[in-house]
């Protein structure tokens, strides 16, 4: 490990919730994740109807959390609008694989002729600038 290298600590769990105010007032404390989570998840909750607040925090670069605030109407505690937020975030995700998958060539011959094809796109453009 060179001088300049950190190793990340690990969170000792997956999720907590801290404080204890009101049910439709939460901040999670969720582990191992950071700004790609945290940012995604925020998107999807403000988009629920009985979500009031949502925003997310990464305390600090070194420490292997973030926080998700949430907060709700009366009709639903945020838990249920986290929960629905991260199965809504899981189908979104699954879409998109699917839509990779069947977009992306499969067979390795297929991704060769692609980079082969590339390749002779990037040369042409080389010669065209030099002339």
């Amino acid at each position: 490990m060179s001088v300049n290298e950190v190793k990340l600590k690990k969170a000792t769990t997956p999720l907590t919730i801290l404080g204890n105010g009101p049910a439709t007032s939460r901040t999670f404390c969720i582990g191992d994740e950071d700004h790609t989570l945290g940012n995604a998840l925020r998107h999807i909750l403000i988009r629920q109807r009985d979500v009031n607040f949502a925003g997310y925090s990464v305390p600090h670069p070194s420490e292997p959390f973030v926080h998700i605030r949430v907060q709700t109407s009366s009709d639903e505690t945020a838990a249920a609008a986290l929960h629905q937020s991260c199965q809504t975030l899981s189908q979104q995700c699954q879409l998109v694989l699917e839509q990779l998958e069947r977009l992306v060539p499969a067979t390795k011959e297929d991704r060769i002729r692609i980079e082969e094809a590339l390749l002779e796109d990037a040369e042409d453009d080389e010669d065209e600038m030099e002339e």
